[in-house]
């Protein structure tokens, strides 16, 4: 296995790298620290900041061997940032990108996306973004699962990456119930409107339980949480009240222009969330084993053989 991590070298980056390093060590995975320098400098300048570049990254891999009992390896390369970690992860078969937080650039970012975005696109691998200082391995990690194929990647990714036994793993749904304000106007009785709220909450419970059921090596370990109201608002408020150090969701792809490089509702959680998050391409874990959607049968052409790396 190996590890990927691409670092800028400034402060908000170091916990990323020890996060990267602690993962390897938990793994037994390879590491690479890359760092990748703009060809904006002149030939002879370039060489001296390359030079300062590796030496810097050099410097700051050393500790993680006393820290993790791993070594990592270095790489400094030129060019264009996005291109060149999508690039090195895809040549490495990387099974994991490991970001910093991103330096938000409002224009450039609407115009060429983040490199989280264009990793994500190529479905690859998932995508780590590291925020909090690292003390030690996840102890509570928060699942946001809406039942599709990218939650099953999700769910895999989870488990072969994060979820060791002593880690506690809640699963949160969040779906606003359909028709449930047209019962509110059109005058029902509060009694039946609680009654409908709850069948809906036990079906959605017993439909992640079959997902679980298919896709999980343990589904048993997993506390489940239902949150009735549209996924973003649902999963920041369940990461409000769980307060996980982790939260692993999906997505699906598509294009930059509709906001499904990462995804609409993962873009928000991304913006407003204080914990790492795991995003984790669909179909980057392998194909579903499960039918079930909603205690529904997903049509066959939906399930997609993996793109990831073996």
């Amino acid at each position: 296995m190996r590890i990927l991590c691409a670092t800028d070298l400034l402060p908000k980056s170091e916990a990323a790298i020890e996060r990267a390093g602690l993962l390897s060590n938990q793994l037994g995975g390879d590491l690479e620290l890359l760092h990748v320098v703009s060809p904006d400098e002149t030939p002879q300048a370039l060489e001296q900041v390359l030079d300062e570049a590796f030496a810097s990254t050099k410097a700051r891999a050393e500790p993680l061997l006393w820290r993790t009992h791993r070594t990592a390896i270095v790489s400094v390369r030129v060019g264009n940032p996005a291109r060149i970690v999508v690039d090195t992860a895809a040549q490495s078969k990387a099974r994991l990108l490991v970001l910093g937080p991103h330096r938000k650039r409002p224009l450039r970012d609407a115009l060429e996306g983040t490199i989280a975005e264009k990793a994500l696109a190529t479905r690859n691998c998932p995508v780590l973004v590291v925020r909090d200082e690292v003390r030690q391995a996840y102890g509570r990690v928060l699942l946001a699962l809406d039942l599709s194929e990218a939650s099953v990647s999700a769910v895999r990714a989870a488990e072969s990456l994060v979820l060791t036994p002593d880690v506690q793993a809640t699963v949160v749904h969040a779906h606003k119930p359909p028709y449930r304000g047209m019962l509110h106007s059109a005058d029902v009785g509060t009694d039946s409107v609680v009654r409908y709220a709850d069948n809906w909450r036990r079906e959605a419970t017993e439909a992640v339980r079959d997902l679980l059921k298919y896709e999980s090596a343990n589904s048993g370990r997993y506390a489940i949480h239902i949150e009735q109201q549209p996924a973003g608002p649902g999963i920041l408020q369940a990461i409000d009240r769980h307060e996980p150090d982790l939260l692993v969701m999906g997505t699906h792809g598509g294009g930059r222009f509709h906001r499904a490089l990462v995804g609409s509702v993962a873009n928000r959680v991304l913006q407003e969330t204080r914990c790492d998050v795991l995003i984790v391409p669909e179909g980057c874990f392998g194909a579903s084993r499960s039918k079930l959607v909603f205690g529904a049968r997903r049509p066959r052409d939906s399930v997609r053989e993996s793109r990831g790396a073996g």
